[in-house]
């Protein structure tokens, strides 16, 4: 039930999501002849999408969850007894798309198995379960990391997770079960506060490794005024994780 409403709930607290709904709300009162009220409520999603639009304002949003943990090189980690990667970066083959397809957290993989090769641990945890039907991220991950050399003796598929508050109930679960108590975590660096807190409620001794950093710093410019596409998805990506972690809070999960 809860990752059915998420998957409802998100899009619509999106800004994009956000506006949509003000217009609605605008259009509902333009038809009921209120149209003081519906230019009000039209202006009012005009305004947001701009505020979220723009580059500065995004770049605060995301880099506040991105600043909570240092990255690091593989080499500057100490040694654990396992290394977890979250999935959500990942789509599987279907249709014409003949092979795993890898979004923007590919990064995350990438410093799993950077880590793995430094011998920060012997075992390379995949956790992601099936979100829609079809094959696992898990082994999507899996299918990737052999493809880049890794063998399959290092790795220990967590396949049933469906969000994050699983992810670290599955995988501590496995992971108890073998003894293995420290864990370097890897997700997004927006995400790293989320999981991490998630893993430690747990009881996980966690040691955060956040990558998939976005921003950096920038030289002030004029253009950074100007609102764009990006900068909407910082926003969104940002907002995201501030719901989501005020609902773990709220549940008890972190």
């Amino acid at each position: 039930m809860y990752v059915a409403l998420s998957q409802i709930m998100t899009p619509l607290l999106s800004p994009l999501g956000f506006c949509a709904t003000i217009w609605a709300v605008a259009l509902f009162l333009h038809l009921q002849r209120q149209k003081k009220r519906s230019r009000s409520f039209a202006v009012t999603g005009i305004f947001v999408l701009l505020l979220f639009s723009n580059p500065i304002i995004s770049s605060t949003l995301l880099g506040e969850l991105e600043d909570d943990f240092e990255s690091r090189t593989p080499a500057e980690y100490p040694k654990a007894d396992a290394i977890v990667v979250l999935g959500g970066i990942t789509a599987p083959p279907k249709g014409s798309r003949v092979s795993v397809h890898v979004g923007t957290g590919f990064d995350r993989l990438l410093h799993g198995m950077r880590l793995l090769r430094a011998k920060k641990a012997h075992v390379l945890v995949l956790s992601g379960g099936i979100v829609g039907g079809g094959m696992s991220e898990a082994e999507q991950m899996r299918r990737l990391v052999i493809e880049y050399g890794i063998e399959p003796t290092t790795l220990l598929l967590e396949a049933n997770s469906r969000n994050t508050r699983e992810n670290a109930v599955n995988s501590t679960r496995l992971l108890n079960a073998m003894g293995l108590k420290r864990i370097i975590l890897v997700t997004s660096g927006s995400h790293m506060r989320r999981a991490a807190a998630a893993f430690i409620h747990v009881g996980a001794d966690v040691i955060p490794a956040p990558t998939d950093i976005e921003i950096v710093p920038k030289r002030w410019a004029f253009t950074r005024l100007v609102p764009t596409v990006q900068a909407l998805q910082y926003s969104s990506r940002a907002i995201k994780e501030y719901v989501g972690y005020a609902v773990y809070w709220l549940r008890g999960w972190v």
